[in-house]
């Protein structure tokens, strides 16, 4: 039972990472390309509309896919009928979305072409709706090979538009339009979409259902939105253009470890859909806690370590100030992997007010510091509230999880390595002798309370080399 488990999550684990490794190795190694091709008033432009159509997607889709996603993985489901429901939602989006047009009049530092951006909008919500739709089915393969093929697609065609034809802004933007409706067809044809247009049917109840659970999902949207997005906006607001674009670069590095956490969460949200009744689950789930929390400590401070030497090779010298605020932002993604471990009880149990309350706490905190910080401390306090707010989501978490599971997120091994993990973070910001003995200390100490899952990695690298 407990190798069936095993092998099942490392299957889902290893087909997601296919998926994940892929696409953002292939983004993460873009950006030279971008910090040559735009100066930092550009790229911070071309950040702040990627943030704002951020919200604009799950609005004009009304997060349908979400709910294909989960829907599909019940028993005696009806894929057709589930299709129908969402191809009914990707026409929708079409119309709605032209409302992004009006919206965007009212920037004016965006001067590019808004059908540009409406198109891109639309073709990356209707991507989301058919991939959503092979996770679903349980196709994982054809989901990562959707999602790589979408990344070559855009790395190819920035090249091409940003460097070859030297387009420029709406350059960047049409190789994302280009990339994302190929991927559709290539979704539409491997979800055998066909079928739901053939057997059209709308099962209104279904229908109430699915909508009754995705568009709670929406406000939740802009929650999480206000928390990775609201900081960006009003850097732009209050420092200009050009800070945007170092403090855009500083998430680079934290995106590797949001991409790690995602290959394992969204593996993972299916063993604890396959599990929910075993009667073991809680250990179950507390053991897959503690790898993970043993994981992302030593990813995190691995990332820590690096930062500053990767950044100087990684990007020109204009943004490499942007090693100054990473640090928070790299704690920030550690709990808010733990975060989003926790909250795959609410897609368990299909409690889609328990992402959106949680989100709201996390906004709301967002607001408030960053409106206190940004002031005070610029950049910096945008990355210190972003982290503050990340915590905030994970305790409210815990606490509310705890009517499905307990998980036990406090053990004192854990809050020890939380500590070392901040601490470390902090030590790295400052520049003399003593900081740098104290920080390569807290290293030792966060690896020596982790040496139980690197022993075990080791082993299993023998294990794997002698076969």
């Amino acid at each position: 039972m407990q190798v069936k488990r095993q092998q099942y999550l490392a299957k889902n684990t290893a087909l997601f990472a296919l998926n994940s490794i892929g696409t953002k190795l292939i983004t993460f190694l873009l950006v030279p390309l971008y910090t040559v091709a735009f100066t930092t008033e550009e790229y911070g432009t071309i950040d702040l509309i990627s943030v704002i159509t951020t919200i604009f997607i799950p609005i004009i889709t009304l997060n349908i896919g979400e709910a294909v996603m989960r829907f599909a993985l019940d028993e005696e489901t009806d894929d057709n009928h589930i299709m129908s429901i969402a191809l009914f939602f990707a026409g929708f989006s079409l119309l709605i979305g032209t409302s992004v047009i009006f919206i965007l009049s009212y920037f004016p530092a965006i001067t590019i072409n808004k059908i540009v951006i409406y198109m891109y909008c639309v073709s990356q919500g209707v991507y989301q709706t058919f991939s959503c739709n092979l996770r679903g089915q349980e196709k994982l393969f054809a989901y990562a090979c959707g999602n790589i093929l979408n990344t070559f697609l855009t790395a190819a065609l920035n090249i091409l538009f940003l460097i070859v034809l030297k387009v420029g802004i709406n350059g960047y933007f049409y190789s994302y339009i280009i990339s994302f409706t190929v991927s559709s067809i290539y979704c539409f044809c491997k979800g055998n979409v066909i079928n739901a247009v053939k057997n059209y049917y709308l099962d209104k109840k279904l229908l109430l259902s699915m909508v009754k659970y995705s568009i709670v999902l929406v406000p939740n949207s802009l929650m999480w939105w206000i928390m990775n997005s609201l900081d960006h906006i009003m850097i732009t607001s209050m420092l200009g253009a050009a800070a945007n674009g170092i403090y855009a670069i500083s998430y680079k590095l934290p995106s590797i470890l949001s991409a790690l956490s995602t290959v394992f969460n969204q593996a993972w949200s299916y063993s604890a859909i396959h599990e929910n009744k075993s009667k073991d689950r809680e250990e179950f789930n507390n053991n897959m806690y503690e790898k993970l929390v043993s994981f992302q400590l030593l990813i995190t401070v691995l990332l820590l370590v690096v930062l500053k030497p990767f950044l100087k090779i990684y990007v020109q010298p204009e943004y490499y100030d942007a090693w100054k605020y990473a640090p928070y932002l790299l704690v920030g993604n550690f709990f808010l992997t733990m975060g989003t471990f926790l909250s795959t009880f609410y897609t368990v149990y299909k409690d889609s007010k328990g992402f959106l309350f949680s989100g709201m706490v996390g906004a709301f905190t967002n607001i408030i510091l960053n409106k206190l910080l940004i002031p005070l401390f610029g950049i910096q306090g945008a990355a210190v509230a972003t982290c503050i707010s990340y915590i905030a989501v994970f305790i409210y978490r815990v606490l509310d999880t705890k009517k499905y599971m307990d998980i036990h997120v406090f053990k004192p091994n854990y809050v020890i390595g939380y500590l070392f993990l901040i601490g470390t973070a902090y030590t790295l910001l400052f520049q003399t002798n003593t900081s740098q003995v104290l920080f390569l200390t807290e290293v030792g100490m966060i690896v020596l309370l982790n040496r139980k899952i690197i022993i075990d990695f080791v082993k299993l690298i023998k294990t794997i080399a002698r076969k």
